[in-house]
Parts: C-alpha cells; sequence; structure tokens
C-alpha cells in the first residue's frame, strides 16, 4: 500500500493480500487438498466492499481436528476480532484491517466430498479464477471447468412463479392475521423480511431479471432491473414504523403483488389464484386491530 492509495483502493489491497497469505498456507498445509474461491471473486463481480468466500477440502482424516481447532488457524493471518460458526453452520470471521475491518467466510469439506462442487450454484469466469489451490491430481480444476458460465436463473420458471406466488398470498393472509390480533411486531417482521422479500422475487420473474436466481439475494441492485413505474409503486412497499401505517403498507404490497403477478401469469399463460387475491385484497380494506367480519 502507498501513502497515496484512496481508501477503496486500500481495501482492494489488503483483500489480495489476505488472499495471498491464505493461499500460500494452504498450499504449505498438507491436510488441505483443495482451495476454492466461490463467492463474487471468481466470476469477477467483486470490489472494494466485498469479503472473500472460501472452500476448503480437508483430507477426511484430518477434518474434524482441523474443523476443532479452525480459529487458532485462521488466526495466522492477522487479529481476528471475530471468529464464530454463522447462521448456516460455517466458520465465519472478521480480522483487524484498515481502513475498514475485513470479512473472510470460510467452509471445510471433507476430500472425498469435492464432487459436490458440482451443486453448487456458482457460475466462475474460469476454472483458475474458482481453484486458487489443487492438489486432487487436477481433479478440483476438472470438476471446476464444468461450473464456468453455468445457467443460474430458476430450474423450472413455472414451478418457481407457482411458489413465490403462492407465498405471497400466504404469508399476506398470516400478516393481516397478526395485524388483527396486535401482533405489530410479528407483523412487521412478516411484512420486511418474508413479503418484501418475495415481492422482489416475483418483479425479478416479471422483468426477466433473474440471470442469477439460484445465487444472490432478489433485492441485489433491483433498481437496475424495475420500470420507474414498478419502482415508484415499490418504494411504497418499505416497512412503516407504525401500526397504521404498516396495514397501508401491506395493501401497497398486496396491489403490486396483483398486478406484477397478474400481468406474469397471462403473458406466460400460467395460472392465478383470481379467487384468494380479491379475497385477500378485500380483507386489507378492513381496519387493522379491530375488523368486523359479520
Amino acid at each position: 500500500m502507498t501513502p497515496n492509495q484512496t481508501a477503496q483502493e486500500r481495501m482492494t489491497a489488503t483483500r489480495v493480500t489476505m488472499l495471498a497469505a491464505i493461499v500460500a498456507a494452504a498450499r504449505s498445509d498438507e491436510r488441505i487438498v483443495g482451495l476454492v474461491e466461490y463467492g463474487s471473486g471468481s466470476e469477477g463481480r467483486d470490489d472494494s466492499w466485498s469479503d472473500l468466500d472460501l472452500a476448503l477440502f480437508i483430507r477426511d482424516a484430518d477434518l474434524a481436528s482441523f474443523s476443532a481447532t479452525w480459529s487458532a488457524w485462521a488466526g495466522q493471518f492477522g487479529q481476528l476480532l471475530l471468529a464464530y460458526i454463522g447462521g448456516i453452520g460455517h466458520p465465519w470471521t472478521i480480522y483487524a484491517t484498515d481502513p475498514v475491518p475485513l470479512r473472510v467466510d470460510f467452509a471445510f469439506h471433507a476430500a472425498s466430498t469435492v464432487e459436490r462442487i458440482l451443486d453448487w450454484p456458482n457460475a466462475p469466469r474460469s476454472a483458475e479464477a474458482m481453484v486458487l489451490h489443487d492438489a486432487t491430481g487436477g481433479h478440483l480444476t476438472t470438476l471446476a471447468t464444468r461450473l464456468v458460465g453455468q445457467h443460474l436463473g430458476p430450474v423450472d420458471l413455472r414451478d418457481t412463479f407457482n411458489q413465490v406466488v403462492g407465498d405471497i398470498w400466504y404469508f399476506t393472509l398470516r400478516t393481516w392475521g397478526k395485524l388483527q390480533r396486535g401482533d405489530w411486531w410479528g407483523a412487521y417482521t412478516d411484512a420486511q423480511h418474508i413479503l418484501l422479500g418475495n415481492l422482489l422475487a416475483l418483479l425479478r420473474l416479471e422483468c426477466g431479471a433473474t440471470a442469477r436466481w439460484r445465487s444472490t439475494s432478489a433485492a441485489t441492485w433491483i433498481e437496475r432491473e424495475l420500470s420507474p413505474e414498478r419502482l415508484a409503486a415499490l418504494k411504497r412497499c418499505l416497512p412503516a414504523a407504525h401500526q397504521g401505517e404498516l396495514h397501508d403498507t401491506i395493501r401497497a404490497m398486496a396491489a403490486l403483488a396483483a398486478t406484477a403477478g397478474l400481468a406474469t401469469a397471462e403473458r406466460q399463460g400460467w395460472p392465478w389464484p383470481h379467487d384468494l387475491v380479491e379475497r385477500v385484497q378485500e380483507l386489507l380494506e378492513l381496519p387493522p386491530g379491530g375488523a368486523d367480519l359479520d
């Protein structure tokens, strides 16, 4: 690093230095038979804000002991501000780097399971960009070659549409019920995490922006994909801070889901749950916490 580098340039340099140190350690450790970059770096999408996503293939006989002492192994690359098992069951770390702490996500696999990478939702720009260390006689690199440029869209577009639409209307009804019983935080959480997430997925299906469906959140850069009309409607769906406003937000979500979903279904010739949508939208016209259903 040089004094004239910008903060983002220093962040990029830090990532490069960290990755080089981990690659060197893997190549000198006979327990590690493979090191794979399975995130944005191998696909050419990384930038100065990106983390490192690294999978290590460990000799089967060494996997248990390596996993039990992984944080000590990870500590050789710098001061660890955090080292823990994340919510998806993989070791996640944060290193004390400048100007911003660096996130490095690890995953440890038995060497005998190396062929499972064929099921990973990754499309590296090349096998060499993905495989950083290969002590498998080239088998790991050969497997990674089969992932280069693979399709990451929905496996079955119609089934995916049906699942997303089903979740939207199922959870809209459930969220409305929570508002009726006065479970405001429960309704807010459903709206923010479940309804909004599925609505974003539906909007991607409508506009055809599904190239990275199986590997990236539906929210990622969706503002680049939507028409101005759809984006304006989506902004009205941001979860509100008060109970009455939340009810209006859920109605806005339902209205947008009905419009985008029906347009997609008609264009594709797919079924649409007309009766359910109508019933749910009628219920959403009732006041929260005191609906008269008689």
